[in-house]
């Protein structure tokens, strides 16, 4: 945990919105859950709320989570099957034309390529079934691809882009057709780069440092030769498609191993990209990331799972593709790799949710999500409810209200939680860094209201 920050810093990251996390553990420690990989959300049932997907890559096992009672209380794993090894990529989406939501996977080590029927649309799945083999295939989407209607799946892994045509609309894949057989990804996308109204497909391809991007030419599957964006992303596992500027065409957002973060703006609508506009420098291996609006102030924010740092970052866009400093809201000696963005409890906010590798032998990692509960917030020109003193602080905070305090939890300034006090009616932060600090205090009555507190 980074506390050493200087106040003119803590000052300047204040103008940006300061996001209320709080985690709630889906699974902890559950050897069917070894390696959560990939997660995927969706509502599979048809009651209404988000349920959630993840691969077990070492467990060998893809698994959903029901949301129990659309507030984001999650049913243990269910097994949608134990007959694919290594599985890394998921999506949710009507394979077979039924207006359910079925699933495709992949894996890695027997190169499958696969879909299960949502048999009732309740999330009972059917078997697996076999929609190609793709040797060490690592990526995976699924878009129409040839303008007719039903969805086709898209795959990269070894050196190797292809996409499977869905024949039937009932699920019917035909023999694979290669995209390309240069880029090595562990990240591909599909969707409109060029505003000509079909799908096209864009890598991050890691041996060779670049991000690059294939034209659908005819809106029938039959794709251009790469058109590079950059060769200098160095090592980069990781793409995006995200309109980030808000001027109605895709932009690309790649990782750039221990390098940078960075966006490339598509400059025309047509797929003419700029060079890269670094977000944030000097990273200790990004892994994966996610575009969406967290604020809810109408533009794309971006998350990323800071796999070495042990950290979830999350990075304010202010609408033109300018974001903040980076805010941690989790931070410990583990490390996250998935990470997807949702409504988990149904208030309409987005929430976050993360895979957690604990320790790369045993199985005990983690499924966290972390709701959403609105903007850290000084309430100012109005009536308190409460008042702490002495502020600024070298330590002892006293609360002063008329009513029971129940709870105080302290933030620091990037939204992060430090820790619940054991007192109602004060708190010591002397064992905290000088700086500035939130003080969220709750009273018996459910009322709430954040303080700045100083610390000398």
């Amino acid at each position: 945990m980074k506390k050493a920050i200087l106040l003119i810093i803590l000052f300047a990251l204040n103008s940006y919105a300061q996001i209320d996390f709080e985690p709630h553990i889906i699974v902890d420690s559950n050897p069917v859950v070894d390696g959560p990989f990939a997660l995927a959300s969706a509502d599979i049932d048809g009651d209404g709320d988000k349920d959630l997907f993840a691969t077990s890559t070492r467990g060998d096992k893809v698994v959903w989570f029901k949301n129990v009672d659309g507030l984001g209380n999650f049913s243990e794993p269910i097994v949608i099957s134990s007959a694919m090894h290594y599985p890394m990529g998921l999506s949710l989406v009507d394979i077979d034309n039924d207006n359910d939501l079925d699933l495709i996977a992949i894996s890695n080590n027997d190169h499958k390529i696969a879909w299960f029927e949502n048999l009732d649309g309740l999330g009972n799945f059917g078997p697996l079934t076999l929609a190609g083999n793709f040797t060490y295939v690592q990526t995976v989407d699924a878009k129409d691809m040839d303008g007719d209607g039903d969805i086709d799946i898209v795959a990269g892994g070894n050196f190797k882009i292809s996409w499977l045509e869905n024949l039937d609309g009932l699920g019917t894949f035909a023999p694979e057709r290669i995209i390309s057989e240069e880029a090595y990804t562990e990240s591909l996308q599909a969707g409109d780069i060029d505003g000509d109204g079909d799908m096209d497909v864009i890598v991050a391809d890691w041996p060779r440092n670049m991000v690059a991007w294939y034209e659908n030419m005819d809106g029938q599957g039959t794709f251009g030769s790469e058109k590079v964006i950059t060769d200098e992303a160095i090592w980069t596992n990781t793409v995006v498609l995200a309109d980030i500027d808000n001027d109605g065409d895709l932009d690309a957002v790649s990782i750039s191993d221990s390098e940078y973060i960075a966006w490339y703006e598509n400059l025309d609508g047509l797929g003419n990209f700029s060079t890269p506009i670094i977000i944030v420098e000097d990273i200790s291996l990004a892994y994966k990331m996610y575009a969406e609006d967290i604020d809810g102030d109408g533009d794309k924010d971006l998350f990323a799972s800071m796999l070495f740092d042990g950290e979830l970052i999350w990075l304010e866009n202010d609408g033109n593709g300018n974001f903040g400093a980076p805010q941690v809201f989790y931070s410990d000696e583990f490390s996250p790799v998935a990470i997807i963005v949702d409504d988990f409890n149904g208030d309409s906010k987005m929430d976050i949710a993360a895979g957690i590798y604990v320790n790369i032998i045993f199985e005990d990692d983690q499924i966290i999500w972390f709701e959403n509960r609105g903007p850290l917030s000084i309430e100012e020109n109005t009536a308190s409810l409460f008042n702490i003193y002495p502020n600024p602080t070298q330590g002892l905070l006293t609360v002063n209200s008329s009513s029971t305090v129940s709870e105080i939890t302290v933030y620091n300034n990037l939204g992060q939680l430090i820790f619940i006090s054991e007192e109602n009616n004060q708190v010591d932060i002397s064992s905290l860094s000088q700086g500035i600090y939130f003080v969220k205090i709750k009273d018996e009555n459910g009322q709430i209201e954040t303080k700045r507190a100083i610390k000398r």
